[in-house]
C-alpha cells in the first residue's frame, strides 16, 4: 500500500513537472503570488524560454508613485496605539497560559485547546500588532506590497486553521459527551491526523486564492488591494465557503453541546465530574465564540453593503479573538489561575501547585 502511494505521488509530480516545462510558464497561482510581491507587471519565468514575456498583474501599483499611494491611506494614531498595545498585552498574558497548559495539563481535550492557543498567540502579530503599524503609518497594499502579501497569507492560514480547529474541538467535546465515535477523534493518533489535515486545508485555502490585505482607510483586511485598476475583480470562494461553514457549524455544534450538557446535568453525575465538565464546556464555548462572531460578521460583509465602521467592527472582533481566550482560561481554569497568581506573588512555597493527573478537580 505504501509502495502504491509512493508511486502515485511520484507519477503526479512527474506529470505536473512535465506540464510546467511544456507550457513554458509557472502555475497561475504561484505566478500571481510573485506578482503580488512585486506589485507591477511582472515577467513569466519559464526557465529559459520567453524570458521577456510580460503579463498584466491584478496587483499592479504602477499607477501612482509611493508618496501618492500613501495619500490614499489614513493615519489613525489612536487605533494604532490600541492595536499594538492590546496585541503586546495578549502576548504577555498568552505565553504564560500556554506554558501552564504544556507543563501542567495532560488531557486530550486540552491538546486541541493548546493547538488553538498556539495559533491565536502567533496570530496576534498579524491581526493586531501589524495592523497597528499600518494604522500609525497610513499604509495600504501598494505602500508595502511584500510585507502586506506575506502577512496576509500567513494570517489567512491562521484564521482558517484556528476557526476550523474550533469546530473540531466542538465536535470532539460533543462526541466525547455522548460516547459516540470516540475512536475517530479521541486517540492521540486521530487527533494528530485531523490537526494535520486541517493544517493542509488552511495552507491550501491561503496560498491558492486571493489574499486579505489590511487597509488603513477601512481599518480591516480586504480582498481588494485598492490598486484602482478597471475591470479587475477580487474574490475568494474558498474563504467565503469556509466562513459560512464555520459560522453555521460553530453555532450548531456548540448549541448541541449545551443541550447535551443540560440533559447530562439531570442525570445525577457526581458533583466533581459535573464541575469539571462544566468548566471544560465553558472554556470550549469561549473559544468558539471568538471565532463564531468574526465569521458571522465576515459572512455579513459578503452578502450586504455595509458601512466602513462595520468592516472595522468586524476586524475588532477578529483582533480580540487572539487574546480573549487566554483571559477566559485564567478566569475559568483553576489550575491556570492558581499558577498565574502564584507567579505574581513570587512566593516559591506557594508556586508549587500539586497536580494530580488522575483527579478531575485539577483541571477545573
Amino acid at each position: 500500500m505504501k509502495l502504491f502511494k509512493t508511486i502515485l505521488i511520484f507519477t503526479i509530480f512527474q506529470i505536473s513537472a512535465s506540464n510546467f516545462w511544456a507550457s513554458g510558464r509557472l502555475p497561475e497561482e504561484i505566478q500571481e503570488m510573485l506578482d503580488m510581491m512585486s506589485a507591477v507587471d511582472s515577467p513569466r519565468y519559464p526557465g529559459f524560454r520567453n524570458f521577456y514575456r510580460y503579463s498584466v498583474s491584478r496587483y499592479n501599483c504602477s499607477g501612482k508613485n509611493h508618496a501618492e499611494w500613501y495619500e490614499t491611506g489614513v493615519k489613525r494614531f489612536g487605533w494604532g496605539i490600541y492595536y499594538i498595545s492590546s496585541g503586546l498585552l495578549f502576548q504577555v498574558i498568552g505565553w504564560p497560559v500556554l506554558y501552564i497548559f504544556f507543563t501542567k495539563i495532560k488531557m486530550k481535550a486540552y491538546i486541541v485547546m493548546i493547538f488553538i492557543g498556539v495559533i491565536e498567540i502567533t496570530e496576534v502579530w498579524g491581526n493586531s500588532i501589524w495592523p497597528g503599524f499600518v494604522a500609525l503609518l497610513g499604509e495600504v497594499y501598494c505602500t508595502s506590497p511584500q510585507i502586506m502579501t506575506i502577512v496576509g497569507k500567513v494570517t489567512m492560514v491562521q484564521w482558517i486553521l484556528g476557526s476550523a480547529t474550533a469546530v473540531f474541538l466542538g465536535i470532539h467535546r460533543l462526541l466525547s459527551m455522548i460516547n459516540f465515535g470516540e475512536s475517530l477523534i479521541n486517540t492521540n493518533a486521530m487527533i494528530s491526523f485531523w490537526l494535520a489535515f486541517l493544517t493542509i486545508y488552511a495552507i491550501y485555502g491561503s496560498l491558492f486564492f486571493d489574499t486579505v490585505l489590511f487597509n488603513s482607510d477601512y481599518m480591516a483586511p480586504l480582498l481588494d488591494p485598492m490598486t484602482e485598476q478597471e475591470g479587475v475583480t477580487y474574490s475568494n470562494n474558498f474563504l467565503y465557503f469556509h466562513n459560512i461553514s464555520a459560522a453555521v457549524l460553530l453555532v450548531t455544534v456548540y448549541t448541541s453541546l449545551c443541550l447535551v450538557w443540560r440533559f447530562r446535568e439531570v442525570k445525577n453525575f457526581s458533583a466533581q465530574a459535573m464541575k469539571f465538565q462544566k468548566s471544560l464546556l465553558l472554556q470550549s464555548i469561549c473559544i468558539s465564540l471568538t471565532y463564531a462572531v468574526p465569521a458571522i460578521s465576515f459572512v455579513t460583509l459578503y452578502f450586504f453593503v455595509t458601512p466602513k465602521w462595520f468592516s472595522h467592527a468586524s476586524d475588532i472582533s477578529y483582533q480580540l479573538s487572539g487574546g480573549i481566550p487566554f483571559i477566559m482560561y485564567i478566569v475559568l481554569n483553576n489550575t491556570v489561575r492558581e499558577e498565574i497568581f502564584s507567579c505574581c506573588k513570587k512566593n516559591p512555597a506557594s508556586s508549587q501547585v500539586k497536580i494530580h493527573s488522575t483527579t478531575v478537580h485539577s483541571f477545573n
